[in-house]
């Protein structure tokens, strides 16, 4: 390593002298860096108050410009910025150094710079709507600004970052604000949004496990993203106003250099704020804490023969995929979960905890250290060996069906679409029965798409509207069969027909099916008869490359009578983007029942209240959502049609199905 010192300049008062002979000016450098051009040098201007230095070294050499008080203390040493010399010399100005009796600098330089792209994350907006970085990729720019609540953000601040947004936004800079305040609320923050006249979306990092990621602790932080690589071109303050005079606006400057195909010269700058507060650090333990909470969202797909492409059988796995799962939690792809969890409660809710999303990804930033005590997942497996095809066998929770039904042995051909299958099958049992549940089990995964059945004879399936007016058992992608919801049950007359409507897709290779469907019965009557209703549309024309279709649908479940609605379950295909049921009353106000605003179609939940919902007679359900046939869904089948309602994939539905009861 090599240092020099060098002195400040010439002397013009003695109020300056004296200030300036406790400035101590150094250059720090690697050898490496010294010998590919000029030597690295710091200039100081003897009258400019406050502090103005001059930067000069090699062109294109990286460096960074740290500051103390007392350099002869260890760690003294604080950060300023980092810059990359664009030209020759660069000039910076200390808008803090006026309050400082002692002022030293020193500037070291870079021999490798820093490298990465920004991890994927997706959070929800102040309006509801889902926001996931990686899908942005169309902007030449994604600006991010953490903030500790949106009431913490100074008049001066957001007037700047307005500024920001009005300059640069149609070229191509998208703007979003980040609140990694647990606290804000959603309603409030989107009162204050429209108060104060923010026209961007501000995301809710309830969990803080976004502002972690990004190394973020002081607010306002503006992190700016090149959507070509995810690098980060800037990151640090918006400005310096927050210091006396000579504001330097060092983000816009970046902002209109990176759009003008320009070198940013300052990438990196101090952001001057407020601290955010982060839960405390601490030792976590695998055994008490980690494989308890995994156990508990993720074993019941991550096991071995589940649908899961790995299973969480010992801490060492778990190890291995770490990297993996923290990907996933910050996407929000797992665990499969996708309600808004603003609207509603549910008894299936399988999404981590903010706490508890915090809890493991602070685990795996430590290394995933495996820690005394047992391994909960690897006993858990030694105690209970799991089956050895989760896919054909009967849910756990129900056990052992009362009475199985089995429809003729399908062989499916190696390619081509397969049209829908419908095959009725007609019960023989000695009296009529209700049902605790209903589930059916595919008899090949790999073929089996989705399977339907309806209550009633293919001639009763088409006069109800197809299937649009509710079903009577399923199996879909993500869906888990269960017993209905308490009190209720399903009447099955002894002598009633049963209609299969089986989705197959080709595999390449020759196939066959057998799907059964397992019946659980009751031992008598229960209060209610579960029923399962829809608003559905047909009118579906999803013009090629629209990004925002938005459909609609209604139903009233009852005209004269209450009901108890238990389940709710949103249905569309590989374009579907976000759906919401709401409730609309007779007397004119409305509620938001479920808002899922990243529909996933390989994820097909039956959302289940944890209590019931008593709806009052003549009450609407509306049903709102909206379809992605853009690019930049990496679903969609085929962005250059238009896409209309069909039963295929590559088709469309828009289907809100509810189970609930009247009240007689």
């Amino acid at each position: 390593m090599e240092f020099g010192c060098l002195a400040p300049g010439a002397m013009q008062s003695s109020s300056v002298m004296r200030r300036i002979l406790f400035l101590l000016v150094c250059v720090v450098a690697s050898q490496t860096s010294l010998l590919q051009g000029q030597p690295a040098k710091l200039t100081i201007d003897p009258v400019q108050r406050p502090i103005k230095l001059g930067i000069s070294g090699a062109l294109g050499g990286q460096y960074v410009l740290e500051q103390s008080s007392n350099p002869g203390t260890a760690n003294s040493w604080e950060f300023l910025l980092s810059l990359t010399l664009t030209e020759s010399s660069q000039s910076w100005t200390d808008v803090n150094s006026s309050s400082a009796p002692y002022r030293f600098y020193r500037l070291r330089a870079l021999a490798s710079p820093s490298a990465g792209a920004a991890s994927d994350f997706r959070l929800i907006d102040h309006q509801g709507m889902s926001r996931e970085l990686n899908y942005y990729s169309t902007a030449r720019v994604v600006v991010l600004i953490f903030v500790n609540g949106l009431d913490s953000v100074t008049p001066s601040s957001l007037a700047a970052i307005k500024t920001l947004n009005d300059n640069f936004n149609s070229q191509g800079a998208l703007f979003w604000m980040i609140d990694a305040n647990p606290q804000s609320d959603r309603a409030g923050t989107a009162a204050l949004a429209k108060a104060r006249g923010v026209d961007w979306p501000v995301l809710h990092d309830r969990a803080q496990i976004v502002a972690r990621e990004f190394g973020v602790t002081t607010v306002p932080e503006a992190i700016a993203i090149d959507t070509a690589d995810w690098s980060i071109f800037y990151r640090g303050a918006i400005d310096s106003r927050a210091g006396a005079g000579n504001a330097q606006d060092y983000f816009a400057v970046a902002l209109e250099n990176f759009l003008a195909a320009k070198p940013v010269t300052f990438n990196r700058t101090r952001p001057e704020g407020a601290t955010i507060t982060f839960p405390p650090s601490k030792a976590i333990s695998y055994s008490v804490e980690i494989a308890p909470l995994l156990k508990e969202k993720c074993l019941s797909c991550h096991s071995p023969g589940n649908i899961a492409p790995w299973a969480m059988t010992n801490h060492a796995v778990l190890k291995s995929f770490s990297a993996s799962i923290k990907q996933e939690v910050l996407a929000g792809r797992m665990p499969p979960w996708h309600a808004d969890p603003v609207h509603g409660t549910f008894l299936n809710d399988a999404s981590l905890k903010p706490a508890e999303a915090s809890l493991l990804l602070e685990w795996i930033a430590s290394g995933a250290p495996r820690g005394d005590g047992p391994d909960p997942l690897a006993d858990s497996f030694a105690t209970q060996p799991p089956p050895k095809d989760y896919t054909n066998a009967w849910p756990a929770e129900l056990g052992q069906p009362d009475h199985v039904i089995s429809i003729p042995a399908q062989s499916l051909p190696t390619s081509g679409e397969i049209p829908y299958r419908y095959l009725s099958v007609v019960l023989n049992l000695p009296s009529n029965v209700w049902l605790r549940a209903a589930a059916v089990v595919p008899g090949n995964t790999r073929a089996v798409h989705h399977a339907l059945v309806f209550n009633g004879t293919l001639v009763d399936f088409v006069r109800s509207g197809g299937g649009l007016s509710g079903y009577f058992a399923a199996y879909v992608p993500g869906a888990k069969a269960t017993a209905f919801p308490e009190g209720t049950g399903k009447l099955l007359p002894k002598n009633a027909t049963l209609t299969f409507q089986m989705h197959y897709t080709a595999t390449g290779h020759p196939e066959t099916d057998q799907t059964r469907l397992g019946l659980y019965f009751m031992k008598s009557p229960p209060p209610f008869e579960l029923k399962t209703g829809a608003a559905a549309t047909l009118l579906l024309a999803i013009p090629p490359g629209e990004p925002e279709y938005e459909s609609a649908a209604q139903v009233m479940l009852s005209l004269n009578k209450d009901v108890w609605l238990y389940e709710l379950a949103p249905h569309m295909h590989y374009r579907g983007s976000r759906f919401k049921f709401e409730a609309v009353y007779p007397n004119g106000t409305s509620e938001v029942l479920l808002s899922v605003p990243k529909y996933d179609f390989h994820w097909q939940t039956l959302y289940r209240l944890a209590q019931p919902k008593r709806l009052p007679a003549g009450t609407i359900v509306r049903c709102r959502g909206a379809f992605d046939n853009s690019l930049q869904n990496p679903d969609n089948p085929d962005p250059g049609v238009t896409v209309r309602f069909g039963e295929q994939t590559d088709d469309e539905m828009f289907i809100g199905y509810m189970n609930y009861a009247v009240i007689q």
